[in-house]
């Protein structure tokens, strides 16, 4: 792309990546979920970058980049005959129909090349981000318009429509929330998604359909599945959700034994409430730290991350109200870990988790940011794996699996 820019036709070379999405997961995608797919995993994406969309920036990047190079290079009577301003190419990019869609991108690039902007180099990775940026406003803006031109939605259901929409881009653009996306080269056995679980996990991300047809729930009996999985991933029938909360649950306090923090798990640890079990709990600098792992599974459904919020504030509130009546209320610290469906967590949790992570990479000899990457993938894949599992489970067939004709 460098080299070549527009010219080429590399909306093939897409095509040919949308497809192998298809052959891997069995998703076909429309041109929504492609668009979000394209985009960088860290945006709420699946890391397939556009060739298309980025080729004129690649371009231009590299026409700017290896202009203060040529003196070195080539004679210097050739030096006037190789400017940008003669360069076929790089006028093309500045023209590429696909680049003139991204409005902001191409203002900055021009603003550049004409002398208004200063060049500070890396332009292909500083303008690539911004291309994504504006695609995923443009996305979000586009689903929720859709939504209201469809006029099967009116008055609040439209709009808590389009928040969900906002909400599950927002949340896979999380802290952490895509890990499972990534290699761990720190786990010591294989971690790998079934094919059904891919393509589930997968879809959730893309916001695709489950199911063909609602049906009924092979779970709890009597609630009804919906074709988006919501139903599956609230459902408490035969504790599925138990199961994923006590692998969130193990996976943390591993980490912390492995930091020699000492947790210990649901032990009685309240003088005036021994009813009351905290999930984790350990000692660290003098305050006894009580971790309580949930899973939201409503958190995407609300926008900002509000369904999360709330389930944040009631956790403290309940264990702020046990520690009030504790001899010493200063020795207690209450940690609720909340991640919501897509995997994106509350602050309070990220800060805690860091601090074991810490501790463990001092233990283990391992940097820090190692020890991150290795706590929040096996926890991102424990939550991709668990939710997947809980909506196959549920019952429904694939939407290209449905009604044959």
């Amino acid at each position: 792309m460098r080299a070549t820019g527009p010219v080429f036709d590399y909306a093939g070379i897409d095509r040919v990546t949308q497809s192998c999405l298809a052959t891997i997961t069995g998703i076909e995608t429309d041109d929504a979920s492609w668009t979000q797919a394209s985009l960088p995993v860290r945006m709420g994406g699946l890391g397939l970058h556009s060739c298309a969309d980025v080729s004129g920036i690649a371009h231009i990047a590299a026409a700017l980049d290896g202009g203060p190079h040529l003196p070195a290079l080539v004679a210097p009577a050739l030096l006037p005959h190789l400017t940008w301003q003669q360069d076929d190419t790089v006028q093309a990019s500045l023209v590429d129909p696909r680049l003139a869609t991204y409005e902001s991108v191409l203002e900055k690039i021009q603003d550049v090349m004409q002398a208004r902007a200063e060049y500070e180099g890396r332009g292909q990775k500083a303008w690539s981000s911004a291309l994504a940026t504006e695609k995923r406003k443009n996305l979000l803006e586009s689903l929720t318009e859709e939504l209201g031109h469809s006029g099967q939605l009116q008055g609040q259901a439209l709009t808590r429509a389009q928040d969900r929409i906002r909400a599950r881009i927002q949340s896979g653009s999380g802290k952490h929330a895509s890990a499972w996306l990534y290699g761990n080269p720190e786990a010591d056995t294989a971690m790998w998604l079934s094919p059904a679980e891919l393509a589930v996990a997968v879809r959730l991300r893309l916001g695709l359909p489950i199911a063909a047809a609602p049906g009924e729930c092979r779970l709890c009996g009597h609630g009804a599945t919906d074709v988006n999985g919501s139903h599956a991933q609230t459902c408490f029938g035969s504790g599925r959700r138990t199961r994923l909360h006590n692998a969130l649950r193990d996976i943390v306090a591993d980490f912390a034994r492995r930091g020699l923090l000492g947790p210990s798990i649901e032990r009685a640890v309240f003088a005036n409430a021994r009813r009351k079990r905290p999930d984790i709990s350990y000692v660290r600098d003098g305050t006894t730290v009580l971790l309580d792992p949930h899973y939201a599974a409503r958190a995407a459904a609300e926008p900002g991350g509000a369904a999360a919020a709330y389930a944040v504030a009631v956790k403290e509130r309940v264990y702020n109200a046990i520690i009030a009546n504790e001899p010493d209320p200063r020795e207690w610290k209450a940690v609720p870990l909340v991640v919501d469906t897509f995997g994106a967590w509350c602050p309070g949790a990220i800060t805690e988790l860091r601090h074991i992570a810490r501790a463990n990479a001092l233990r283990e000899d391992r940097t820090v940011s190692a020890a991150c990457q290795d706590l929040f993938h096996r926890l991102s894949f424990s939550i991709a794996r668990g939710v997947a599992r809980i909506v196959i489970a549920s019952g429904g067939a694939r939407p290209d699996e449905a009604d044959p004709p």
